[in-house]
């Protein structure tokens, strides 16, 4: 598996996780509630606040960690990071997939606004 950078990653990421990590995850949390804040459709507000949820977990698995140094706690966060991660991994490909059809519906858009410029009328 790479990361977008083309690193690859390590099958068991570091716990506590590393401040780059942990950053990452704060962003993504970020980037999420900031999409459920400017949408109000249903459906996408189902699908991000579940993923939403995900991260959540990590990071509170992570603070939980770090207080507590608990084996059980480091077992419940490299669980719910592979969750998550796999979780995630599924929403991006259906939001590539959604982004396909805003590229056909494009397409699709440009030949009627040509056929509306070229017959105006009806």
């Amino acid at each position: 598996m790479n990361t977008p950078s083309g690193n690859s990653p390590t099958a068991d990421p570091l716990i506590p996780l590393s401040p780059e990590v942990r950053a990452a995850y704060q962003d993504l949390y970020s980037k999420i509630q900031a999409a459920i804040d400017s949408t109000m459709d249903a459906a996408a507000v189902e699908a991000l606040n579940l993923q939403l949820y995900q991260v959540d977990l990590v990071l509170t698995k992570d603070d939980e960690y770090r207080l507590s140094k608990d084996t059980a706690i480091f077992a419940a966060l490299k669980t719910q990071i592979n969750s998550a991660n796999q979780g995630l991994k599924t929403f991006r490909k259906e939001i590539a997939s959604i982004a396909s059809h805003f590229a056909m519906a494009g397409t699709i858009i440009a030949a009627i606004d040509k056929v509306l410029t070229l017959i105006p009328g009806a």
